[in-house]
């Protein structure tokens, strides 16, 4: 296909025009979603070589899973599923928790007092964060990422309900965090 055609199609469209041999549609589907991938894991895994490995291994597992692709969900559930799957493995090895990137630059970056206060309170909540579990974590990064219910559901592999009892209590610890009560 065309790349001007490519940039007209839907996701699921790529993917299975890719799985056709199309290899410009690969293309296409890794510039519509690497930075938003690469930025989910990093903020993960709180290294850039550790992000960089496990994005590469997320894309790689979709060139050698194209053959197989169904449109059950959508393209880029189907993918952030497998990136989680790689961050799931990840932490399986290093036995750690993930870590949220903290901006400390921001601080030392501000001017108006406006601007530090923001950065203050931004790395005040980059270390609230880090304390939730990796579960609870995972699942706050994909609805900040715009992901539905059921879509997190498909990506983390657990039951809606269970979805939104990790979003309740990583809002409700938050929330307590935030306000000083604990």
């Amino acid at each position: 296909m065309s790349k001007w055609l490519n940039k007209c199609l839907s996701d699921e469209m790529l993917m299975r025009a890719y799985a056709r041999g199309d290899q410009d549609a690969f293309t296409q589907l890794y510039e519509r979603h690497k930075l938003n991938l690469y930025h989910f894991v990093l903020r993960q895994t709180h290294r850039q070589s550790v992000c960089e490995e496990l994005a590469h291994d997320a894309w790689l597992a979709v060139i050698r899973q194209a053959a197989n692709y169904q449109d059950t969900a959508k393209f880029k559930t189907w993918l952030f599923r497998i990136a989680h799957n790689r961050l799931v493995d990840y932490w399986r090895r290093q036995k750690h928790r993930s870590k949220v990137i903290v901006v400390e630059e921001l601080a030392e970056l501000a001017v108006s007092e406006t601007e530090l206060d923001e950065a203050l309170r931004l790395k005040e909540i980059s270390a609230h964060l880090e304390k939730l579990s990796s579960e609870q974590l995972s699942t706050v990064l994909l609805k900040i990422e715009g992901f539905s219910y059921s879509e997190i559901s498909d990506i983390t592999a657990t039951k809606q309900e269970t979805v939104k009892s990790r979003l309740r209590y990583a809002t409700k610890y938050l929330k307590l965090s935030l306000e000083g009560a604990l």
